[in-house]
């Protein structure tokens, strides 16, 4: 039986030197990793939300990677039948109502490998390894029951309109983190106070340019920040694979890759969730509805102002898309030994809005900026994100980012 290396370290710190410092394996081209990422992304569309996405792409990939050291370098079909069998055993447990498409992808991949001894035993390691991570991971505390009930007063979160919802997520901060070994150094300074002139130009932007009739944001701002209601993975793990294939990485690397990529953006929003319920902030659309009423000369209300976009059902501060960017982006930059990237994606897919980036950087940047355009965040909330994010993408690439001997 093959040896489970993830099993063993997961409720601790998932990827300890023996998973994400083990040198590259397999010199062969690296479809197998892309693929199932791609299918991954697609198997988790519908319904989670980026932050429950976030947690599912981080048990594949570990899943996948374990998978691809625990074949080593015995042969193509071997490894390639384990990383289906891996990533499929994964999301059939998380994503059991995306079986269909999910059976498909797996047949598809498997029908490429010619039958043998090699083909069976790497489904068995990796359906055994699914099974035991799967199981593993879930006692993370994802699923805690936890009531957050909003308090009434100036710059406290309340629920927000049109649908009133209830707060969601708030036991997020508590689930256990895949790669972070400690969160000192990552404590954010809290939003600005309200009666600061940072609040007051946080306040003016978002009230002008993320209004829904706004006069003064662009049509590409507008583009922007209707493209951002994506799931915040979607982009980032395109730029990931485009790169990827520029690059020419091996199986084992992109293993590793995006590996390090879904865990670290994993515990970035778990970061940015124990925050957001430590000290819950109010979401634009209150404040400015509420400014009338707080005798706070620098503060304009209007009590009919309305965001572009609907306004996600949890607090303000930080943004969790820019928190999951950073993050994203230091891995990215550090990984390839650079910012550059060249990548397009469109959202809703094929025929929505189309996005060209550049930079790794420049992906983070609209983010922040697209936030403040839906008129969801306050531009404090984003720049204290993403830099958060940073420091989680550099920590991670820190302890688990050289190969032995380096």
């Amino acid at each position: 039986m093959a040896r489970i290396h993830i099993a063993e370290t997961l409720l601790t710190s998932v990827l300890t030197s023996a998973l994400l410092l083990a040198p590259p394996a397999l010199p062969a081209r690296a479809d197998a990793v892309t693929d199932w990422n791609a299918v991954a992304i697609n198997a988790t569309a519908v319904p989670p939300n980026s932050i429950l996405q976030s947690r599912v792409l981080a048990i594949v990939h570990g899943a996948i990677y374990d998978a691809v050291q625990a074949v080593g370098q015995k042969s193509a079909a071997y490894d390639a039948a384990a990383i289906a069998a891996a990533a499929h055993g994964v999301l059939l447990r998380l994503a059991p109502a995306q079986r269909p498409m999910l059976d498909d992808a797996l047949n598809t991949a498997l029908a490429k490998l010619a039958d043998g001894q090699s083909k069976t035993d790497g489904i068995r390691v990796g359906e055994q390894i699914a099974e035991k991570l799967v199981a593993l991971r879930g006692k993370d505390h994802s699923d805690a029951k936890i009531t957050f009930t909003p308090k009434a007063g100036p710059a406290l979160y309340q629920l927000t309109p049109p649908g009133l919802l209830p707060a969601i997520l708030p036991q997020w901060g508590g689930v256990t983190p895949f790669v972070l070994r400690s969160k000192v150094g990552l404590e954010l300074k809290g939003p600005p106070a309200i009666t600061s002139a940072e609040f007051a130009r946080d306040f003016d932007e978002v009230k002008s340019l993320g209004a829904r009739n706004s006069t003064t944001r662009t049509a590409d701002q507008t583009a922007a920040a209707i493209f951002w209601v994506v799931q915040t993975g979607v982009p980032w793990f395109a730029a990931a694979r485009a790169q990827s294939a520029v690059k020419g990485l091996s199986i084992a690397e992109n293993a590793r890759l995006f590996a390090l990529l879904s865990m670290a953006t994993a515990d970035s929003q778990i970061v940015g969730f124990e925050e957001k319920y430590r000290r819950p902030h109010w979401r634009p659309i209150t404040a400015i509805r509420a400014a009338a009423g707080l005798n706070i000369p620098a503060l304009k209300g209007d009590p009919n102002w309305e965001p572009l976009l609907v306004t996600p059902p949890h607090p303000e501060y930080p943004s969790a898309h820019a928190t999951f960017s950073g993050a994203a982006e230091a891995i990215l930059r550090t990984y390839f030994g650079s910012d550059d990237v060249n990548v397009s994606v469109a959202f809703p897919a094929p025929f929505g809005v189309t996005r060209t980036y550049r930079k790794f950087s420049e992906i983070t940047e609209e983010v922040d900026n697209a936030r403040v355009w839906g008129g969801i965040h306050f531009r404090s909330a984003d720049q204290d994100g993403s830099a958060v994010g940073r420091k989680i993408g550099d920590m991670v690439m820190r302890d688990f980012g050289k190969p032995p001997g380096n």
